[in-house]
């Protein structure tokens, strides 16, 4: 290589041809000099729009951005992160407070936060620790921490404190795993309601039984057999609830609406968990479960939004929940969210933000209903949305997403991003918690903490 430059360079001065030596000396070394001048060029745009953040108290620049919107999406890259948590639960009191945010709706099952939610309310006896004590196989410490325990402790406070009249905070689940607790929660409302809308409910919901109330089971056998399907049983079940077709509020005034919309939504979680199942194994496609669970959350959250004269909405969900699914893979596999199902219906009215780390520790299991165990992250893939931001060398900060069109145009090249849920498998980390994301039209900001830390439990 080296003979084959002083060639061309004796070639070049012999001809007397400098403008080509020059040209050859410019194309010989351009990638050294412009690879520099690029990631100096980038590191000025972002420098634009990141405002570093002292600690996990400093919000006002994100609710500078946040302005009056009123639907307010606030994501994690993982469940199991103390700063994550905190920063949630930080930005969230301040909306409450200043902004008057009435809702907040989480990723979480319905029955479980409906227990806390009566504790916020001060209409049971519990204590925060009893009502945080709450069954969930796939990850009861989603709960079950102390940045948790602390913030619902203040929120009962709140709501205590408000004026005679003016509306409290209210808390509502909107996922789907709650199936069989769902189910009694029907069975038992109806009990007291009207003891033959209960007894045909129990023989609606016994269409499960042949199956040994197993849901894997159902799926597989009803693809072979779509007759044996307890399509219509769940589904007129619902339909009793949402066409009065017993005393409901509406006609019976005496009818606590709480309680019977409570019981409403539990036989929405059955009718829409058994549509999962049967889509699912019906088509083969694990998309269409995922999109199921999404459609779930939309109408969960409508139907609590409505009942409560559609309040500011907060929303705590994963950031593959809550960032817009069509600037991700996940557009590629068929696949929607939350994110995009708000901002299709709710447009400008909704700010959405993201939380990514570089690296830490977690809260997380080596498989669903395994023991939850303290993992080490790895520190991000090269290629990631979290690598470069690491670059800028801040240990905590927020990124405007919008401010500049060339920031814009920079964060929407497709890049890596991580997930981790529940589960975390170091091992498996490419396969099982990268996508790939357009990050700008992903969020329209993101918060970034370089290094975090775990959940303290409440529990081992």
């Amino acid at each position: 290589m080296t003979t084959l430059i002083k060639k061309s360079i004796k070639k070049s001065i012999k001809l007397k041809n400098i403008p080509r030596l020059y040209l050859f000396f410019l194309l010989l070394f351009f990638p050294v000099i412009l690879y520099p001048y690029d990631v100096a060029f980038e590191y000025s745009l972002l420098s634009k729009s990141v405002v570093p953040l002292a600690d996990l108290n400093d919000l006002q620049p994100i609710m500078g951005l946040i302005a009056n919107k009123p639907y307010v999406l606030i994501g994690d890259s993982t469940h199991g992160t103390n700063e994550f948590y905190q920063q949630r639960v930080n930005l969230s009191k301040r909306l409450i407070q200043e902004r008057n945010f009435r809702l907040i709706v989480l990723e979480g099952d319905l029955p479980n936060i409906h227990l806390i939610n009566q504790y916020v309310q001060s209409l049971i006896p519990l204590t925060a620790m009893q009502v945080l004590n709450v069954f969930n196989p796939q990850g009861a410490w989603l709960w079950n921490n102390y940045v948790t325990l602390n913030f619902i402790r203040w929120l009962k406070k709140y709501n205590a404190e408000l004026p005679e009249g003016e509306q409290k905070v209210t808390l509502h689940g909107i996922d789907i795993y709650s199936f069989d607790r769902s189910r009694m929660a029907v069975i038992d409302y109806l009990q007291w309601l009207s003891p033959l809308a209960s007894q045909q409910a129990r023989q609606r919901y016994n269409c499960f039984s042949r199956f040994n109330n197993n849901l894997h089971n159902y799926g597989k056998t009803i693809a072979g057999n779509i007759g044996l399907s307890c399509e219509s049983a769940v589904l007129e079940q619902f339909r009793d609830f949402s066409l009065c077709r017993f005393p409901c509020p509406e006609s019976n005034p005496e009818i606590n609406h709480a309680e019977f919309f409570y019981a409403q939504e539990n036989a929405r979680i059955v009718k829409n968990t058994e549509k999962s199942f049967r889509i699912q194994y019906l088509t083969g496609r694990d998309s269409d479960s995922w999109n199921m669970r999404d459609w779930h959350m939309m109408e969960s959250f409508l139907a609590v939004f409505d009942s409560l004269d559609k309040p500011k909405t907060i929303v705590w969900a994963h950031n593959s929940h809550l960032g817009d699914a069509r600037a991700t893979q996940m557009r590629e596999n068929g696949m929607l969210n939350l994110g995009q199902l708000m901002r299709q219906k709710f447009r400008q009215d909704v700010f959405s933000i993201g939380l990514l780390t570089y690296k830490g520790v977690v809260v997380a299991a080596d498989d669903w209903n395994s023991p939850v165990e303290i993992k080490r992250l790895l520190i991000a893939h090269p290629d990631s949305n979290e690598a470069l931001l690491h670059s800028l060398g801040l240990p905590s900060f927020m990124l405007d997403l919008h401010q500049l069109p060339e920031v814009v145009n920079m964060m929407n090249r497709k890049r890596l991003q991580r997930h981790v849920g529940i589960v975390y498998r170091p091992y498996d980390e490419m396969d099982s918690h990268y996508t790939y994301t357009h990050l700008a039209d992903q969020f329209d900001a993101v918060i970034f903490t370089d290094t975090t830390t775990a959940l303290k439990l409440l529990i081992n």
